[in-house]
């Protein structure tokens, strides 16, 4: 009985008791958008006037988790038990995107989907992630199907794929920089081709009804319009 005493005292003093609450080794990560100075300008500023809309931002299944994944093969990934992200992943792409289309295109008319039915936006950026991961070679890895929509009719404009590798840097915050630096290559050609589409002169409602050319809009009929 002296002996087993002995035992748990020398348990409880080592600090290993079986009772003793287990330490939280859990990290939390967030991906960090461009530095707003000159260096990550890019593109040309946008029209003050102009408003873009940024989503819907769709995400595959394997990335809807709080857990950092690491892809270790083609058809395998690891979900860690410590490292995690501080919110949604989809929303903080969703929000480090719309600040880097800020700080590029030097604007602060963004608009987050879904917006309110009385906000308009001229152009709207939808993008669908098909990878998003870093893998067990250290490469941060980002794939993305993207397109720019007219904001009032909804016409396609351009519809393009980024694929963005970085090599992975040392310590805990290595991941997350380097998925944050493919974001950044994702955000620069998406504000490029905005600031294109933005110089080349944009159809008349006419054309986008395609309507002949000796068409007197007043003789155009509501029920028309509706076809």
């Amino acid at each position: 009985m002296l002996k087993v005493t002995f035992l748990l005292t020398s348990l409880i003093v080592a600090g290993c008791s079986p009772l003793a609450p287990l330490p939280n080794h859990t990290r939390f990560f967030m991906l960090s958008p461009l530095a707003q100075d000159s260096s990550a300008q890019s593109a040309k500023p946008l029209d003050q006037q102009l408003s873009i809309g940024v989503g819907p931002i769709g995400f595959p299944d394997y990335l809807k988790r709080y857990e950092v994944v690491t892809r270790t093969a083609d058809t395998r990934i690891d979900v860690s038990e410590e490292n995690r992200w501080a919110g949604p992943l989809d929303k903080n792409f969703t929000r480090v995107l719309s600040e880097n289309l800020a700080t590029l295109l030097d604007t602060q008319r963004i608009q987050s989907y879904p917006w309110s039915r009385g906000v308009s936006v001229d152009y709207q950026v939808v993008v669908e992630v098909e990878r998003f991961d870093t893998s067990s070679d250290r490469q941060a890895t980002l794939i993305a199907r993207w397109s720019i929509r007219d904001g009032m009719s909804g016409k396609e404009l351009f519809a393009t794929e980024t694929t963005s590798t970085t090599p992975v840097g040392a310590g805990e915050e290595g991941p997350s920089v380097a998925l944050s630096a493919t974001l950044a290559a994702l955000s620069r050609e998406v504000a490029s081709q905005l600031t294109l589409l933005k110089q080349q002169p944009r159809p008349s409602r006419a054309a986008e009804l395609q309507l002949p050319p000796t068409t007197n809009l007043r003789e155009f009929s509501s029920r028309d319009l509706s076809q």
